[in-house]
């Protein structure tokens, strides 16, 4: 059996080197202070805003629990390299089968941190798991065309297909889940596993413990294979739970925190200045956006939504907030994928326009008090929910509300603990008017569990959204094979989605990174923070 060819992903390679000149720190020369080899020993301390969420691959849904389970816990069986195409991780080689499936071949010397042998049991488990809509897998859509797997020996997997665009796509974000462990978990009980707080991985690094909402600890693991790179070359790594971004940046300057996650504009800016540390700037693939929940009016209809998205300033927002640092969202395609439109422009800002598509709606000032009412003669009144534990989200929220308040709409922000706010929207219930958050745009065009009526019921369509020719467009790009025959439905359907506003799409921010100057090796691109992790080192005379 031969190694298979690499296979580039859905990002052309000149964008992708764009966007990893990114990456490179303000400050280049506080990472090269210390001339040595990297050296093993020492801990690393990451202030988090949060709490990380499930660490399960299967069910987790917070960005950077998602990164630390691929990149630390778990091995998916292949992942991106620095330009974006596949190279091996589980899988030590594959080969595709023509256009209908694959067979991987997994290496022999990786074993779970209980001992037991990782093997194509575990592939085909966690494959089962994913395809079954009751687990909730976050990425279920890339692997929707999936049609089966069958076991060949203990290290060969066979899976099969049918014929779609970059059907390897979702693998890098799919890390294997040990089977022995949780396969007496049904699919619909796995987001309460008591595996997701003390998680049996196979990758660098080892689960130690766990206190909610105050600290994840790791290890390296002694074991991990040489083959995959070996013993990491920190001995801890911390995740600290620190929810305000000044106790965050102190406990960097006071030498207890290590690196600082989304720092705010501002401080970034001073802290690029002080020598003793490193900043890092990258173009990110995250957005903001403000979900509605079309199955409550008055957010069914297309033309309100339409409307609140035009009386909110979102240059402002992302100016007072981001120091400019990002754009204005057209839609859910980031910039950096080959689907996206640059010649579609967002929606303006335009307050008289959205008075006119709310009148056309039935909405307006019945009785002269200054707020506008529904068709039913209720005031124009929602909860807007949004994550408590980001200061940033809240001040959002607020710039947000006195938007919406100028125009004769009260908006009331709902701060909520994240795990809570996640389970009222993902539930059947539906629990919410409107949601705040952040999303994080895939390398594959991932819209059917969005947007899709099929999904109704799924975790992500949020906003219960209804369109016949979404629906066909959706379809229709499943089908496609090549970049050229999608592309005219796929520009059709992201203005349908930019007109129709299921969501509100505010903005796509960079992502800011202040870190220890004792802290080195780090690199971080368009893949994530932790993309080399295991590399990370601590200067010896630092410590």
């Amino acid at each position: 059996m031969r190694c298979a060819r690499r296979t580039r992903v859905a990002c052309p390679p000149l964008i992708a080197a764009a966007l990893f000149l990114c990456a490179c720190g303000d400050r280049p020369e506080s990472a090269s202070t210390d001339t040595g080899d990297p050296v093993s020993g020492g801990t690393v301390v990451i202030a988090g805003a949060n709490d990380l969420d499930l660490a399960n691959g299967l069910v987790s849904q917070e960005r950077y629990t998602q990164e630390l389970t691929r990149f630390a816990l778990f091995l998916p069986l292949v992942t991106y390299d620095s330009v974006l195409e596949f190279e091996p991780a589980l899988a030590r080689t594959w080969t595709m089968t023509g256009d209908t499936g694959v067979v991987f071949e997994l290496r022999d010397d990786i074993r779970w941190h209980d001992g037991v042998r990782t093997t194509a049991a575990d592939v085909a488990f966690t494959f089962e798991r994913i395809r079954d809509p009751a687990t909730g897998f976050p990425q279920a859509e890339a692997f929707q065309h999936w049609t089966g797997v069958v076991i060949e020996d203990s290290l060969r997997v066979r899976f099969r297909w049918t014929p779609h665009a970059d059907p390897l796509a979702g693998l890098p974000f799919a890390p294997i889940m040990p089977r022995h462990l949780l396969d007496t978990v049904p699919a619909a009980a796995m987001r309460n596993a008591e595996f997701n707080h003390r998680p049996v991985g196979n990758g660098p690094f080892r689960f130690v413990e766990y206190v909610p909402n105050d600290r994840w600890v790791f290890e390296a693991n002694a074991d991990f294979a040489s083959s995959m790179g070996g013993r990491p070359y920190i001995d801890r790594l911390v995740w600290r739970v620190i929810p305000d971004n000044t106790a965050q940046v102190t406990e960097l300057q006071t030498g207890n925190a290590d690196i600082v996650l989304n720092a705010r504009p501002e401080t970034y800016t001073q802290l690029a200045a002080r020598p003793g540390l490193q900043t890092f700037e990258r173009e990110a693939r995250q957005y903001a956006f403000i979900g509605w929940n079309g199955r409550r009016a008055p957010f069914g209809d297309a033309r309100v939504r339409r409307a609140l998205t035009m009386a909110i300033d979102r240059q402002r927002l992302l100016d007072g907030l981001r120091d400019g640092r990002g754009r204005v969202s057209v839609g859910p395609v980031g910039r950096f994928h080959w689907a996206y439109v640059d010649t579609l422009a967002p929606l303006p800002w335009d307050t008289g326009g959205a008075r006119t598509l709310l009148a056309e709606a039935g909405i307006r000032d019945a009785n002269g008090d200054g707020t506008l009412d529904l068709p039913d003669g209720r005031p124009f009144t929602f909860t807007l929910k949004l994550p408590a534990d980001n200061a940033l989200n809240r001040d959002m929220a607020d710039l947000i509300a006195a938007d919406l308040r100028a125009l004769g709409i009260q908006a009331e922000p709902q701060p909520l603990e994240f795990g809570t706010l996640v389970g009222q929207i993902t539930s059947p219930a539906r629990d919410f008017d409107a949601v705040l958050m952040g999303w994080e745009s895939d390398f594959r065009l991932s819209l059917r569990g969005l947007f899709h009526s099929a999904e109704l019921g799924g975790p992500f369509q949020l906003a219960g959204y209804r369109n016949a020719e979404v629906d066909r467009l959706i379809d229709e790009v499943a089908t496609k094979v090549d970049r050229a025959t999608a592309r005219p439905a796929i520009e059709r359907l992201q203005r349908i989605l930019r007109d129709d506003q299921p969501w509100t799409f505010l903005y796509a921010w960079d992502d800011l990174y202040v870190a220890s100057g004792r802290l080195r090796g780090v690199e971080m691109d368009i893949r994530g923070a932790f993309v080399n992790l295991p590399r990370w080192w601590v200067a010896r005379a630092a410590r």
